[in-house]
């Protein structure tokens, strides 16, 4: 299990977005919000995106006592498919369409770089040993459906701000996030990511927009491994190119 202080952000951060989805659906419709159907109801893109898991810690065994930090990179790309689901509803700034989308990233890829791990033992000051790792890739590929709000109430018709949940299916060809060869048999090839997100689509041209996004998301094996050590929050930022049909 790594930090806990992380975990609870994590948490935060997804209650404050249901939070702010509810609040905009339940509300009457505004009369000056743009429609997101202008542009097309169905929205076609590509994106590549990276991040990392903020104090990433790995415990060597079942127990507590012997933990190494690491580091690690996460890369991917893929294709996203969205479908407008409704009119504008809300007023002022939470005035928004909801949409249906489907994440899928064929390109997955953990990036454990050349470092060298430092154990620590509980009850112990200092470090008990050192050890060279890396580089170490893990591919595998990963497809999440999602629910966006797009904040659609704003004046300006060239940007479009949006928050986002949903929660997804992870293969890797090997297990992951623990590395072997240093934890065996620790967790597993399939995981579960539910996250959350904000975002915003800036439209060069009435049906294309260039999307920029910031997630947090919770990698675990929901007890699919022997162990489950999971990767209680990553950070990660996407950068892609829509088409509006």
């Amino acid at each position: 299990m790594t930090s806990r202080l992380p975990k609870q952000r994590a948490w935060r951060i997804l209650i404050a977005l249901v939070s702010l989805i509810v609040a905009a659906s339940l509300t009457e419709p505004s009369g000056n919000a743009q429609e997101l159907a202008t542009h097309g109801p169905w929205q076609i893109g590509a994106f590549a995106s990276g991040g990392f898991p903020p104090n990433y810690t790995i415990y060597l065994g079942t127990s507590p006592d012997s933990y190494s930090s690491m580091q690690l990179d996460l890369l991917n790309a893929g294709v996203q498919i969205g479908r407008v689901l409704s009119t504008p509803r809300g007023r002022g700034f939470l005035c928004g369409q909801g949409e249906a989308v489907v994440e899928v990233m064929p390109l997955w890829l953990a990036h454990y770089p050349l470092q060298e791990i430092s154990f620590h033992t509980v009850g112990f000051t200092g470090e008990t040993g050192h050890e060279l790792y890396g580089p170490y890739n893990i591919p595998g590929a990963s497809i999440t459906p999602l629910y966006r709000w797009n904040l659609t109430g704003r004046t300006s018709r060239r940007s479009v701000p949006w928050a986002q949940l949903g929660g997804g299916l992870l293969w890797t060809n090997h297990k992951f996030p623990a590395p072997e060869p240093i934890i065996v048999d620790s967790t597993s090839v399939i995981n579960f990511t539910p996250q959350g997100g904000i975002g915003e689509s800036i439209f060069i041209r009435k049906n294309r927009s260039l999307d920029f996004a910031f997630k947090a998301v919770h990698i675990s094996n929901a007890g699919l491994g022997v162990n489950n050590p999971g990767l209680n929050i990553t950070l990660q930022f996407s950068a892609g190119y829509s088409w509006w049909r």
